[in-house]
């Protein structure tokens, strides 16, 4: 149903509740035609594996007319050590109502103790994000094709590794894990399946990495665990060296707050929450 505007109307902005959720779905499928209802609801069950943190919102705030939802943007929030970032999603306001527009992201980005991101920005966004204070942190991305090595790669998640909730709760949202050991330190890796578009192939988006150089130091592992798999390639934020192709301005991806995120660790954001 399409909500008329009052002459005065009583829109208030609030914190996203679990009862919303399925409004939302109708109104992002609306808001986003080519998305299908499903990727959204899909989305919000994988987002059950996301550990809620005290002290921001659980899904972001809503846009409420009184009459439903008509505006949305979501807050996808996590820890890296004592840093909490919070991934912006979805931002989407019916056209009547985008008057209200500026309200949810004031609200959204008010903490100042929190680095926001933007992982997927839409090119005519850049110029509005850059003047409310977000810089690029990532610029393009390489598709790496590493040369098979040794080094042993296993599905075990060991209780001891830092990382050990992250693993766990990524391969809870259907995502690949692995570990690598190498030179005395296991290295820990989230993927995501993936098809290029051109060529075709089949291959590996990283999800989570330690960093760009902990990657490259096992993808020979990762490589001759995979090959034979049928993942012929990694997908990853920067500019690799090696047998790589490095696409500039490729996902270009910003950020604003205390804290500069790595290349490689797009955990806990929209990539993996809705693809």
């Amino acid at each position: 149903m399409t909500v008329e505007p009052q002459a005065n109307p009583r829109v208030r902005c609030r914190p996203i509740a679990q009862g919303d959720l399925d409004g939302l779905a109708d109104l992002l499928t609306r808001g986003f035609p080519a998305s299908r209802r499903s990727y959204w609801t899909d989305g919000f069950a994988r987002w059950k594996h996301v550990p809620q943190l005290e002290g921001v919102p659980r899904y972001g705030y809503v846009l409420d007319s009184g009459f439903g939802p008509v505006g949305v943007i979501f807050l996808i929030s996590s820890r890296r050590g004592g840093q909490i970032v919070t991934n912006l999603s979805s931002w989407y306001v019916e056209p009547q109502w985008r008057v209200h527009s500026t309200l949810l992201i004031s609200l959204a980005t008010k903490l100042k103790h929190v680095t926001y991101l933007n992982a997927s920005p839409a090119p005519h966004t850049w110029k509005t994000l850059q003047a409310q204070g977000f810089e690029p942190y990532n610029f393009g991305r390489s598709i790496v094709f590493a040369l098979p090595g040794s080094g042993p790669v296993s599905q075990d998640i060991p209780d001891e590794l830092p990382e050990a909730r992250l693993l766990r709760d990524h391969r809870a949202m259907g995502m690949v894990v692995v570990t690598v050991e190498r030179d005395g330190i296991v290295s820990p890796f989230v993927f995501k399946p993936r098809r290029l578009d051109q060529p075709s192939v089949p291959v590996l988006d990283v999800m989570f990495t330690r960093g760009a150089e902990d990657f490259r130091r096992c993808a020979p592992a990762l490589a001759r665990h995979f090959l034979p798999r049928g993942r012929l390639g990694f997908l990853i934020d920067g500019d690799q060296p090696g047998i790589s192709h490095y696409v500039q301005g490729k996902e270009p991806r910003y950020f604003k707050g205390p804290y500069r995120p790595m290349l490689g660790d797009l955990a806990y954001t929209e990539k993996v929450i809705f693809g």
